[in-house]
């Protein structure tokens, strides 16, 4: 078998890459000229240069494959343009390309966000059939990329996954957490009760993997998560124990979440660079339950995440000291 990964070169991709590997797969990686490919780099992979964003780039890519696992995508931007012309339009042009040059596809596996189902409020976990209401461009543009992808290619055989939080080894952007837990001290946006659901890396691509594999997954949508959710603090505290700290909190005020969004804006605007923190994801910031059920994946294929939220921060803790981000 031969696989597409887009993305391959990044935080899940190249755990997913490493997963095919040992099903002997023989692993195509779609990668850009700008591309860090420190994960990949000597691992016995096919790279293809090319960019979903420019559709010539793409039919060598897709020529030939049985399954394509489409991972890349726009997390931080400084525009709606930027998250609409990656996620969206970059995501459609993959699955024309993969129509016109790759008929006898087998699978087309688009890695969504539980953002494009959108936060909810309480306890009540949200299922796949929930309605959508994404709350920023990001989000938008992963529903919008879902919506156009089942209206444009009805034949396509398309398995979308809708991960929450994931976390894990290599991952830059749950870093800022991690620092905070080796301090002792987190500071708690509003509203300060909130919940999350979370998923190690690891079981993600587990998981993507063997919806990819299941024959009644085509054409469905999936959450992978673990079964348990988590308040702030209850995931700060598994947070801290690698550091054998018990976690402090202080709680910013409205004012004080909005300020910081403001900066954060500013050095978008100065330096033309994208960061994690605007006023564009202030209402993803402050809502207050993220959290989702993933019953849906035992129920079709039996699969259900296996690294408990103590063990898994364990193992990044460890990574993130061997690698000196810590």
């Amino acid at each position: 078998m031969k696989a597409l990964v887009t993305g391959g070169h990044g935080f899940i991709g190249s755990f997913l890459v490493e997963k095919l590997l040992k099903e002997n797969f023989s692993v195509r990686c779609l990668v850009r000229k700008t591309s860090d490919l420190r994960w990949i780099k000597d691992l016995p992979v096919e790279l293809i240069t090319g960019d979903i964003t420019e559709s010539q780039t793409l039919p060598h890519a897709v020529e030939g494959v049985d399954y394509i696992y489409h991972i890349a995508g726009a997390i931080k931007g400084t525009t709606r343009e930027k998250f609409f012309s990656t996620n969206c339009q970059g995501t459609l042009n993959l699955a024309e390309v993969s129509q016109k040059y790759n008929p006898n596809l087998k699978r087309f596996i688009f890695t969504s966000s539980i953002a494009a189902t959108g936060p909810t409020s309480g306890t009540q976990k949200p299922t796949e059939d929930t309605p959508c209401h994404p709350v920023s461009n990001y989000g938008q543009s992963k529903w919008e990329a879902e919506k156009l992808l089942k209206e444009k290619f009805p034949t396509l055989p398309l398995t979308i996954i809708r991960p929450p939080i994931v976390y894990g080894p290599r991952d830059e952007n749950f870093l800022k957490f991690f620092q905070f837990a080796k301090r002792g001290f987190f500071p708690v946006p509003p509203p300060y009760e909130r919940y999350y659901s979370i998923v190690y890396v690891k079981d993600l691509v587990e998981g993507i993997y063997t919806a990819s594999q299941a024959e009644v997954a085509k054409g469905k949508i999936y959450f992978i998560a673990n079964p348990e959710f988590y308040s702030f603090e209850s995931m700060a505290r598994h947070l801290s124990r690698p550091f054998k700290k018990e976690p402090r909190f202080f709680y910013v005020p409205y004012w004080g979440v909005r300020f910081l969004a403001l900066l954060g804006d500013l050095y978008v605007y100065v330096t033309k660079k994208e960061t994690m923190l605007t006023t564009k994801k202030v209402p993803e910031i402050m809502a207050s339950s993220w959290i989702c059920s993933s019953e849906k994946a035992w129920r079709d294929f039996h699969f259900k995440t296996q690294v408990p939220l103590s063990q898994g921060m364990e193992e990044t803790v460890q990574w993130l000291k061997e690698h000196r981000y810590l």
